[in-house]
């Protein structure tokens, strides 16, 4: 497993918070690629603050490896 950490929505009206979580290791199959610089566009807020509905929390729109 790889940890992982970014910034999570636990809710709606709540602002993002450190969160961490662990990914699987790559398999086979998988391409496995180096991000250098990360952002956050409009959609991933709608998505954080529910505003198109179904939403699963916690939801990690930023994260950094």
């Amino acid at each position: 497993m790889v940890a992982t950490k970014g910034y999570a929505a636990h809710g709606g009206h709540e602002p993002l918070k450190p969160f961490s979580f662990d990914r699987r290791d790559p398999m086979l199959r998988d391409v496995q690629i180096e991000i250098l610089f990360c952002g956050i566009c409009h959609s991933d807020l709608h998505i954080a603050r529910n505003e198109w509905g179904g939403t699963t929390y916690s939801c990690a729109p930023v994260m950094k490896l």
